[in-house]
C-alpha cells in the first residue's frame, strides 16, 4: 500500500523478540507492520565505527515484506550502539537479551550525531541483496521509541538531544524515500515529556507529520481508558498541533504479559479488543479519529485466540468510515460508520451485560462474533428488539 494512509482498519501487527523474522501464520493477518524489537534497531545493524553494518536481519525483514504486499511498514528508531553510547552496556540487553544503550551517542551535537546520520544514510539507502530496498517498503518513520519511559530502557538524554540527532536526518529520510512519513516519537503517554517535544519542533522546524503515542488498556476497560488517550490528544491541541493527524502505534492489554486482565470475563475480553479499536478509529469521526492502531505482540492473538475476533473485527471496518464519534446512554454505545460499500451501519455493545436493544427502522440486519473467521449475519424485521452485551454487534441497512 505504499505511502498511502495506514488506517482504519489495516491494522497492525508488531513483533516482540523477532529475531528470526517470522510471519505471522493466523488468518488474520497486518495492513502495517511496526519494525520494533524486530533485531532492525540502530544497535544491531551498525557493529562498530567506520560503516561497518550487518543488514542481516533488516535483509530477511524486507524479503517477507516483499512477498507479503500490500503492507505499510514503520520503521521505529532506537537502542544506541554500546560502542558509541555515553552510557554504559551492562552486558544484559537492558533485559531484552541484547547489548545496546539508552545514552545519547558520545559524538551528538547541536550540529547532529555523525554516526546516527551516517546509519540513517545508509539505511535508507540499503537494498536486500535480493533486490528489496527500504525506500520502496518503509514508508512510515517513527523517531525514537519511547523516550519518555520512565526506567529508562530506550533514552537517557534529553528531547533537546534527541531533537538535534534527528533533524540533520529527517530530511535525508525524505530526500531518498518517497512520500515518507514522520512521526513524533511515541511516548508512554506523558504528556509533559510530549510538550517539551512539540515546543521544539514548533521553534526551530517541525519534522513530524504525525503524533504519535503509546497508550495500553492496563486493566482499564476501552471506555475508561479512552480518557488518557483524551489527555494525550487535549497536549497535542493545546501546542498547535490541532490538525496534526495522531496513532497509537503500539497498544494491547497489560504488560509485561500482553494478556487480557484476570478480572474480566474471556467475553469482555474479546469485546474489549473490538472497542478499543472502534473507540479511537471513531474519535471525532470525520478526520479526528486514530490514523493507526498497532496492537503489539503477534502472539498474544494465537496463544489468546482472538486472531478470529481480530479478522472478523477487520471485515467490518476495511474500507468503512465512522460518521460520528461513538456516544454513550448509560452502560449502552453506539458507533454509528458507513460501510465500504455505503450502507449505513451502527455497532453497538452493552459494557454492563446483557440487554435489549432495537435499532432504528433503516437496519434489516446485523453481524456478530461467533467464534468463526467472519462471524455471521442474522436478519431482523423492523422495530425488534435484539440482545447486545460486552461484544459488540454491528447492526446493517439494507
Amino acid at each position: 500500500m505504499g505511502s498511502l494512509p495506514i488506517a482504519p482498519a489495516n491494522w497492525s501487527f508488531e513483533c516482540f523478540d523477532c529475531w528470526n523474522s517470522p510471519w505471522i501464520t493466523t488468518k488474520a493477518q497486518p495492513g502495517t507492520v511496526r519494525l520494533w524489537q524486530a533485531g532492525t534497531e540502530w544497535a544491531f545493524l551498525d557493529t562498530g565505527a567506520g560503516g561497518n553494518y550487518d543488514w542481516s536481519h533488516l535483509d530477511k525483514w524486507l524479503d517477507l515484506i516483499a512477498e507479503q504486499q500490500p503492507r505499510a511498514v514503520i520503521y521505529t528508531f532506537g537502542f544506541v550502539p554500546c560502542w558509541i553510547s555515553t552510557a554504559t552496556c551492562d552486558g544484559k540487553g537492558w533485559g531484552f537479551g541484547h547489548n545496546f544503550s539508552p545514552g545519547p551517542p558520545s559524538d551528538l551535537t547541536a550540529s547532529g550525531s555523525p554516526a546516527f546520520t551516517a546509519f540513517v544514510t545508509a539505511l535508507v539507502q540499503h537494498c536486500s541483496p535480493a533486490g528489496n530496498c527500504v525506500k520502496d517498503y518503509i514508508k512510515y518513520w517513527e523517531m525514537w521509541n519511547e523516550p519518555d519511559n520512565d526506567s529508562p530502557f530506550y533514552w537517557t538524554g534529553t528531547p533537546n538531544q534527541l531533537y538535534d540527532m534527528f533533524a540533520p536526518v529527517i530530511p535525508i529520510i525524505r530526500k531518498n524515500v518517497s512520500g515518507a512519513k514522520v512521526s513524533t516519537p511515541p511516548v508512554c503517554a506523558h504528556t509533559s515529556w510530549m510538550a517539551s517535544w512539540m515546543t521544539l519542533e514548533n521553534t526551530y522546524g517541525r519534522l513530524s507529520d504525525y503524533y504519535g503515542f503509546h497508550v495500553y488498556l492496563l486493566d482499564y476497560t476501552p471506555e475508561v481508558r479512552m480518557g488518557w488517550v483524551q489527555h494525550m490528544l487535549n497536549t497535542k491541541n493545546a501546542n498547535g498541533w490541532a490538525t496534526t493527524p495522531w496513532m497509537n502505534t503500539e497498544t494491547g492489554y497489560t504488560l509485561p504479559t500482553f494478556t487480557c486482565s484476570t478480572q474480566y470475563t474471556a467475553e469482555d475480553c474479546q469485546g474489549q479488543l473490538v472497542r478499543w479499536h472502534v473507540l479511537q478509529y471513531a474519535y471525532q469521526a470525520g478526520g479526528g479519529g486514530a490514523y493507526q492502531v498497532g496492537w503489539f505482540n503477534w502472539k498474544s492473538f494465537s496463544s489468546g485466540g482472538y486472531d478470529t475476533t481480530y479478522y472478523t473485527m477487520m471485515q467490518w471496518l476495511t474500507g468503512a468510515s465512522f460518521t460520528t464519534s461513538c456516544t454513550n446512554q448509560g452502560t449502552v454505545w453506539s458507533c454509528p460508520l458507513t460501510e465500504a460499500s455505503g450502507n449505513t451501519a451502527l455497532i453497538v455493545w452493552d459494557t454492563a451485560g446483557n440487554s435489549q436493544y432495537t435499532p432504528s427502522s433503516e437496519y434489516a440486519d446485523y453481524k456478530n462474533f461467533n467464534g468463526t473467521y467472519g462471524g455471521a449475519t442474522e436478519a431482523i424485521s423492523a422495530g425488534q428488539g435484539t440482545t447486545i452485551g460486552v461484544i459488540p454487534i454491528m447492526f446493517e441497512s439494507q
